[in-house]
């Protein structure tokens, strides 16, 4: 790529703004009109896109068709009509270029909103999970004519949204990068993309080089997926060999949206097998265990088994394949996963990880009617055969005095009697054989479980956490990181909650921030509909500004005080009694007793 330029646009019926900033040196241009640009400007945008490569966040469907349509010399009214109906109607880039006859220009340019990891989130939601200085919601309705004052303010907030967007760019630069290795290797574009995306765009490339003619699957009204088990599925318990009957006799209907949902017999259907209750889903099996706590002994120990590439093998083992797109599929699919495999064992980093986005993103479009990879009866004959499998597990550890305590879509844990590690072993190695799956063993010290998705597990030295209790990422949304931390601290070296929260001098650690849909407002100040806000001695609350009702979590302890502007230290106010007290919650809801040597 050439040097690296991020660009926003900000749109009103009687101004165009543009804003382009430079990465390696920081250098930011405004271009703006209330009626049209000029010549000279026209070409100097054209030159700096030429002469670079540009990323936006939503910005081929929005930004990009609005620049070219500028660039050709569209006025602010029309630029404001196209705008209008790009966000009313959700139209793609390419109709936008159709239906306006806009010419859309040889830019080298690409889009950072779906290579983000989370799902329907805006940019500035984003900008709390990275941490993101200054958090700036849109100043003025976007439909109403602006004057000189708010122009200036207009400015310093489309700035703002580039500094975010460079931000959010360099969280996920790895993702690009990966992204552009995988264009060489497959000769296409693929760093707009999602991980999903990218699955569809790569099979379907090499569907189409082995022959296979790419048309996007239709199912008529009132169609139903049916469920056909393996022949090594067998059950011994009268509650199990139930399911079975049940899973295969069912009819699974079709959403509105395309989605496999669950028949009436099947949705909430739970069953139990010793000490531990599990639920079928479309989705995977879930135990539904509260506050658990197993520590391993001299007697028994904490262990885990987990399926290596799950789904991938039950589709390969079984011969499983959308229909409309023949067998060559599994060819293609096969080879896919095989590369991928022999990359992870040679150490081969860059191509193991591009090839699971492609293993891992496909399946998310197995149950996609808009792609042409839907395929429900593959998706439900993948997902129950993985339940069932799952469940023929259970059964024969607690059928030999081994206790299943908590088992999630393609693993489960269990509290062995440590004269009987080598039956468990045995056990899982018979099903290996008979199912052609493999899987992969480990032990901890410990497990804390809220419930099957929220748990800490100890090892050695080390804690993996999910849920809540894990690290802030840009999949999860920030809510005082130093809580769950200090908690991780306690379970992995006894640290005491105190210690952590005290030392911890990143103002980042301590923030909340969610979506307020309308905006938030304190004190009488509107927020946007983005807020981030820290846990005050002096605080107050934070209310919805359509009802004035109190956003959730922000009239807590003495309140809270927003903060849309990051210091740079911490403030003074900062009230840390609410974060242990938090803390000590948090512990508490794992089924862990709060003892501090402090």
């Amino acid at each position: 790529m050439k040097d690296l330029v991020a660009l926003d646009i900000e749109v009103f019926p009687n101004y165009f703004l543009l804003v382009i900033k430079r990465l390696n040196d920081g250098k930011t241009i405004i271009f703006d009109t209330t009626s049209k640009l000029a010549s000279s400007e026209r070409a100097k945008i054209y030159k700096i896109l030429r002469r670079h490569t540009s990323f936006g966040f939503n910005s081929i469907n929005y930004d990009m068709p609005l620049i070219n349509h500028m660039l050709s010399g569209g006025n602010t009214a029309s630029a404001y009509t196209i705008s209008k109906n790009i966000v009313e109607k959700g139209l793609p880039f390419f109709m936008t270029y159709n239906n306006y006859e806009i010419r859309q220009r040889p830019f080298d340019h690409f889009d950072i909103k779906e290579p983000s990891p989370a799902v329907m989130i805006s940019l500035k939601n984003y900008g709390t999970r990275i941490g993101s200085k200054k958090l700036q919601d849109l100043p003025f309705e976007p439909n109403k004519r602006v004057n000189k004052e708010q122009i200036d303010v207009l400015k310093e907030y489309c700035i703002n949204d580039v500094d975010v967007t460079i931000d959010l760019y360099n969280a996920i630069k790895d993702r690009i990068a990966l992204r552009v290795e995988m264009g060489k290797r497959y000769d296409m574009d693929l760093r707009s993309k999602s991980d999903a995306q990218i699955a569809e765009a790569v099979i379907t490339s090499e569907l189409q080089k082995a022959g296979v003619n790419i048309n996007r699957p239709t199912y008529k009204d009132g169609y139903t997926a049916t469920y056909i088990a393996p022949s090594y599925i067998s059950f011994n318990r009268p509650e199990l060999k139930k399911i079975l009957d049940l899973v295969q006799k069912a009819k699974y209907p079709l959403a509105a949206n395309g989605a496999v949902q669950l028949p009436k017999e099947l949705k909430n259907y739970k069953v139990t097998i010793g000490n531990t209750t599990y639920k079928l889903g479309i989705g995977g099996l879930h135990s539904q265990e509260k506050k658990l706590v197993v520590e391993s002994n001299d007697k028994y120990v904490m262990r885990n088994a987990d399926f290596t590439s799950y789904y991938p093998f039950i589709i390969i083992n079984n011969g499983l394949y959308p229909k409309h797109l023949s067998r060559r599929f599994l060819n293609v699919y096969h080879k896919i996963v095989m590369e991928r495999l022999k990359a992870k064992r040679e150490g081969n980093k860059l191509v193991a990880d591009s090839l699971k986005i492609v293993i891992n993103g496909s399946f998310g479009k197995f149950g996609s009617k808009y792609s042409a990879l839907y395929a429900p009866d593959l998706l439900i004959r993948t997902t129950i055969t993985g339940q069932l499998t799952l469940l023929m597990l259970i059964e024969r550890l607690e059928d030999n005095g081994i206790s299943v305590v908590s088992a999630n879509t393609d693993g489960l844990e269990y509290y062995c009697p440590r004269d009987k590690v080598d039956l468990a072993e045995a056990i899982i190695f018979d099903l290996e054989l008979i199912s052609g799956y493999e899987m992969e063993h480990g032990e901890y010290n410990g497990l804390y479980a809220k419930d099957v998705n929220n748990y800490v597990a100890k090892y050695g030295d080390k804690v993996k956490a999910k849920g809540i209790y894990a690290e802030t990422t840009l999949m999860k949304g920030r809510s005082t990181p130093i809580v769950y931390k200090a908690i991780r601290e306690y379970i992995r070296a006894d640290v005491p909650l105190e210690r952590t929260i005290l030392e911890c001098d990143d103002i980042n650690e301590f923030v909340a921030a969610r979506t307020v849909k309308g905006g938030g407002v304190f004190n009488g100040e509107y927020l946007g509909k983005v807020v981030r806000w820290y846990y005050s001695l002096d605080g107050g609350s934070i209310t919805y500004s359509t009802n004035g009702n109190l956003v959730p979590k922000t009239s807590e302890g003495n309140g809270v005080k927003p903060l849309m502007n990051l210091p740079d230290k911490l403030p003074d106010d900062l009230d840390y009694a609410w974060y242990i007290n938090e803390a000590i919650a948090k512990l508490n809801d794992l089924g862990l007793r709060y003892v501090t040597t402090e």
